[in-house]
């Protein structure tokens, strides 16, 4: 993995510059290309074909196409037979020269042909175009600032930031992250002027007339063959092409059926032990070692555990917060950040992680309510009633019922419920300005397929994304989600719905199709956990008060528009004294206050000057705020 750098001018010293702040993501080589149009920079993690026929930027015989590029393309392998027949010659073993060919044999279209994870750019000098792009799903980050006619786009949106241009927080992205728990559902970004190049889209810049364009390439295709062995087979075969590496590979994993079903494939496909990576919580009520431990008797692994502490956080949280950009909704992100550290630390440089299953097989119990709604709309009633009683039965909470009545509301009442539980800490007034009145996009009455659409491709999946790339690449790591193998997901996208909740239970078709490759002890589990943090109590540990306390208590936090400090300040007082448990809301308090102060104040008010003097469980894309669970508001 690669972190790519470029604007459109000629600035030999900026564009190294960039490349330095990317420098981890690649660490292995730096390459620069100018000419009196373009300035473009890459930062090499070597993966494939570790010798120098890998530098970038890579072009051309003629030089008149120069790529950088992010990713990695698994069927290059039979791309490049095929582009060797046609005639294109080729001086590497890569797959980035075959993203430059294919570009020759068939223009814009040729990310129609690949299978796989990328961000790249093109400079085509016969067009005068920068062409920008990104994968089906947006596995791989790519950030652009375009204004004053001119472009400029990274992997990082810091490395956008070493130019004069104006940026300043994203009121909007704020107030959503604050009120519901969103972030990366959109194109925009925290910073106001940066934007993402949209998953499934190519950005071209004509640099003739300063101006560009933003084109889809990809509908997921309706396939009509899928069932338990397309599943099984597409899965399998989507391992195979993500151990295709010259370097080792291994896995994290936490104990889940996901994880746990790429572990047992992979013990299949590699004739040699590999190592597995995880996070424990000892005396944790969803610690997941036993998972962990299960998974490794069964398989040739090498396990390597690692633990959330005090001092560590206290140590890196203001590394955390640059390395992720833009602020997250929860300790677990920290923990992955923490699990990809231990990986560093044993040299590991490809892992495998099971991003993608929940939302492409319907793995969270919140997706029952769209379900009931699916059944609903559709005049099943008998199936429904039947659902509601398993789902009551196998799950023994409301949620997933009172969501479903909450959808049914009409409109406005809809929007007086939200205004009603909306936390009385957070500045309403501010919210309704900045948000327009818009409520959560996952209010709306949806189907099962619709609702697992949105989390794919807004909701949930993106942001998933954004902190895996940024936790694995900190620590110069390539992370590969088999899971969001195009052809996996569009056969999972392809199924009904009641091949993916039945009888009370979610992923059903996925279980049945890995069951004979996993422990019974993984095989009958009901629960879904992940990087599980304790975080109600880790807001509760003496350092850690300390801490947060000299940021909720600092004159820079009570000033925020985004909220009423009185309110902040009861909610806090009545967590430490174990009324309520908000750990999550602090999480983000403290998350926001020090991403504001990294990236928009001055060098003596950020977070290392605070920790050096001393001063200082929710489902990923779940709805929060529909039903107030556990006083968690």
């Amino acid at each position: 993995m690669c972190g790519i750098n470029g604007f459109s001018w000629e600035d030999f010293s900026l564009i190294t510059e960039m490349n330095q702040i990317t420098k981890y993501r690649g660490p292995d080589d730096q390459g620069v290309y100018c000419d009196h149009s373009v300035s473009l920079g890459h930062a090499r993690l070597s993966i494939i074909d570790l010798s120098e026929h890998g530098h970038q930027p890579m072009s051309n015989e003629d030089q008149s196409v120069w790529l950088v590029y992010n990713g990695e393309i698994y069927n290059f392998q039979s791309l490049r037979a095929d582009l060797i027949e046609k005639g294109h010659l080729f001086k590497s073993n890569t797959d980035t020269e075959v993203i430059i060919h294919a570009y020759e044999e068939y223009g814009l279209d040729c990310v129609k042909k690949f299978n796989g994870m990328w961000a790249f750019s093109l400079f085509d000098l016969k067009n005068n175009t920068i062409v920008l792009g990104r994968d089906q799903f947006g596995i791989k980050p790519l950030y652009y600032y375009a204004d004053d006619g001119k472009i400029i786009f990274s992997s990082m949106i810091s490395a956008l930031l070493c130019h004069t241009i104006q940026v300043s927080p994203h009121e909007r992205a704020i107030m959503e992250y604050l009120a519901h728990n969103l972030e990366d559902h959109t194109d925009y970004t925290f910073f106001t002027g940066v934007n993402k190049v949209p998953q499934d889209s190519l950005l071209i810049y004509d640099l003739s007339k300063k101006q560009y364009r933003l084109h889809k390439w990809y509908s997921p295709a309706k396939r009509k063959e899928a069932d338990i062995q397309t599943i099984r087979e597409s899965f399998v075969e989507s391992i195979r092409l993500r151990t295709i590496a010259d370097v080792p590979i291994g896995s994290c994993l936490s104990g889940g059926i996901d994880s746990s079903a790429i572990v047992s494939i992979l013990n299949t496909l590699l004739s040699d032990r590999f190592n597995t990576f995880s996070l424990v919580v000892p005396g944790f009520s969803l610690d997941e070692s036993k998972y962990i431990l299960e998974v490794g008797k069964n398989n040739n692994v090498q396990q390597y555990f690692t633990q959330i502490s005090e001092d560590n956080f206290l140590k890196e949280f203001r590394d955390f917060v640059l390395s992720q950009e833009e602020p997250v909704t929860g300790l677990s992100p920290y923990a992955q950040y923490s699990v990809m550290k231990l990986a560093h630390q044993h040299k590991a440089k490809v892992l495998l992680d099971g991003q993608g299953g929940d939302e492409i097989f319907a793995g969270y119990s919140y997706y029952f309510a769209y379900y009931f709604y699916e059944l609903l709309r559709g005049g099943n009633f008998l199936t429904l009633g039947r659902e509601m009683r398993k789902y009551r039965k196998n799950f023994k909470d409301l949620y997933s019922l009172k969501m479903f009545g909450f959808l049914l509301l009409p409109e406005f009442l809809k929007y007086r419920f939200w205004k009603i539980i909306t936390p009385s800490w957070i500045n309403h007034e501010y919210l309704m300005e900045k948000c327009d009145g818009e409520m959560d996009p996952r209010w709306r009455r949806m189907t099962l397929p619709e609702g697992l659409s949105l989390t794919l491709y807004s909701t949930a999946i993106p942001h998933l994304l954004r902190w895996e790339d940024k936790n694995s690449m900190r620590w110069s790591i390539e992370s590969r989600p088999p899971f969001l193998d195009v052809n996996l997901v569009e056969a999972a996208m392809s199924l009904p719905s009641d091949k993916k909740i039945a009888h009370g239970r979610t992923k059903v078709i996925f279980v049945d199709a890995v069951k004979d490759c996993l422990p019974a002890m993984i095989r009958d589990r009901t629960d879904k956990v992940g990087f599980a943090a304790p975080t109600d109590e880790f807001f509760r540990k003496e350092e850690i008060i300390d801490f947060c306390k000299g940021i909720i208590y600092s004159d820079s936090f009570k000033s925020r528009p985004y909220w009423n400090w009185e309110e902040v300040e009861n909610h806090y007082t009545r967590h430490l004294q174990g009324t309520i448990n908000i750990g999550d809301t602090i999480w983000k308090w403290i998350n926001l206050e020090i991403w504001l102060r990294e990236f928009f104040s001055e060098p003596a008010q950020k977070t290392g000057d605070i920790i050096s003097n001393g001063s200082v469980e929710a489902q990923p894309g779940m709805p929060v705020g529909v039903i107030p669970a556990k006083s968690s508001l």
